[in-house]
């Protein structure tokens, strides 16, 4: 589904691996070796066996992609996720992608709940609707069997830009856990459920009414009463994880509003912080190491430059765990990759030359992109 590059390389220059082809290279004034790596050949774990030492004490692993729509970044992406759960112990897949649209994924990988065609697509974002994401998935359901509740693999997302995925996650938790009160609940929440993906702000492109903030923010309000006032009973029913997993939807619903009514000046800050909080909460519930995939531009530790020199993500979580969160960016020099235009709203292939021809070569990835 991913359309391949007709040229790309990755390499390492960590470690030493003297079973696996190298060659020096000058990086600045010192000389080191590198190691070529094979993206598509996604269950060659060994040829990965020199990060270990390296990975294997972080709390948070943040892999980041020039594009969201290059078949090798997303087979390099699931091979180190694989890698990182078979030799370093880490437990918790994270995306970005909204928050309670990914809890349909979690639960076809950890009960087999649903189908996951449909579980991908409660995620919202085309850019994860791929083979490779799906067999990823596929792979983390298979590894689960016969494993206890505590080794068991887990997946989240962590960005806040929908009402759709909280409200619809909230809806199914009450469908599961509190049914013969549904039909008040859903009139509480409104048409939430039924939003695009990004609000409402979009009427050109979705078939949905505008919802106004102040509505929005009294849905919210009544979301926050009801699951405060029949906490205990929740707790008793699902158990204190899949409430407070449930409960932080209205936390995203929150932040969803914020960015809302933010300009757009200081909406990709306030995303960015917001997805380093999610991420913290997530690692806190879990108490596990876990895998962050998103763009380049959100993982990385310095300022973003391709967005006027942007604090982003990777720089907030750098502040939380210091040394603890690691990262690994990947980019590449020519080829062709599958982005969604914003002109012609559709999903077509992209080609771009040798770098070296274009000043700053920016993938344009749609409103869900980077």
């Amino acid at each position: 589904m991913i359309k391949p590059l007709a040229f790309l390389i990755l390499t390492l220059s960590l470690l030493t691996l003297h079973s696996h082809p190298q060659t020096q290279v000058k990086i600045g004034k010192s000389i080191e070796t590198v190691y070529p790596l094979t993206p598509n050949s996604t269950c060659d774990l060994d040829e990965l066996m020199p990060l270990a030492p390296l990975l294997k004490d972080r709390k948070i692993v943040g892999m980041g992609e020039a594009t969201h729509g290059t078949k090798e970044f997303f087979n390099m992406k699931a091979k180190m996720f694989k890698f990182l759960v078979t030799h370093c112990g880490y437990r918790i897949f994270t995306i970005e992608a909204t928050y309670g649209g990914t809890l349909k994924v979690n639960d076809y990988i950890l009960y087999g709940k649903g189908d996951v065609l449909s579980a991908m697509r409660s995620m919202g974002y085309w850019t994860w609707d791929t083979e490779e994401v799906r067999d990823l998935i596929e792979w983390m359901r298979t590894h689960n069997y016969g494993k206890p509740e505590n080794e068991k693999l887990k997946f989240y997302g962590f960005d806040p830009q929908s009402y759709k995925g909280p409200a619809s996650a909230l809806a199914n938790y009450v469908e599961d856990f509190d049914k013969q009160n549904l039909d008040e609940f859903l009139k509480g929440l409104s048409v939430l459920t039924d939003s695009s993906d990004l609000f409402f702000e979009n009427p050109k492109y979705v078939n949905t009414s505008y919802l106004g903030n102040e509505q929005v923010a009294g849905i919210i309000s009544f979301l926050q009463k009801w699951f405060s006032e029949k906490e205990n009973l929740y707790v008793s029913a699902s158990g204190k994880t899949k409430y407070e997993t449930a409960f932080h939807n209205i936390v995203v619903l929150k932040q969803a509003l914020l960015l809302k009514k933010s300009s757009e000046e200081n909406y990709g800050f306030l995303r960015d912080s917001c997805m380093a909080q999610n991420l913290l909460w997530i690692y806190e519930q879990e108490q596990a190491k876990l895998f962050a995939w998103a763009h380049n531009g959100h993982i990385c530790k310095s300022l973003n430059s391709f967005e006027k020199e942007r604090v982003c993500m990777g720089m907030f979580l750098d502040s939380m765990f210091g040394n603890a969160y690691y990262t690994i960016g990947f980019a590449f020099n020519k080829g062709s990759f599958q982005a969604f235009s914003s002109e012609t709203r559709t999903m077509q292939v992209f080609i771009l030359p040798e770098y070296r021809k274009y000043k700053h070569p920016v993938e344009r990835t749609g409103p869900c992109g980077s």
